[in-house]
């Protein structure tokens, strides 16, 4: 058992350097594509909605009856998302996670 535990940690030492590294680039690259990922999702909910309030009150009855509103909230939130994982995957720490040989 005690060689085992201790295979255990000499691979984990191995793989350590490699993870932190790319778990970092990751999480910067996906706070910086999620920042501005929600800043622009923000600013088209905006501008839809103060184009919203100038349309006549029986179209908004009828979007809002259909759910207009939260289907583009789904529709942003999916996007940011996509833009998140795009950023992860550019920046290397989704698709690829290497293995260095111990020193």
């Amino acid at each position: 058992m005690p060689v085992l535990i201790q295979a255990f940690f000499a691979s984990l030492a191995a793989l350590l350097p490699t993870l932190v590294s790319k778990v970092l680039v990751g999480l910067g690259f996906g706070y910086v594509t999620y920042e501005l990922g929600s800043f622009g999702v923000d600013y088209v909910y905006q501008y839809i909605a103060s184009t919203a309030s100038s349309l006549p009150i029986e179209i908004i009855a009828v979007l809002k009856y259909a759910k207009t509103d939260t289907a583009f909230g789904i529709m942003l939130g999916s996007y940011a998302a996509a833009l998140t994982i795009r950023g992860l995957t550019s920046a290397g720490s989704v698709t690829k996670l290497g293995v260095r040989s111990a020193p």
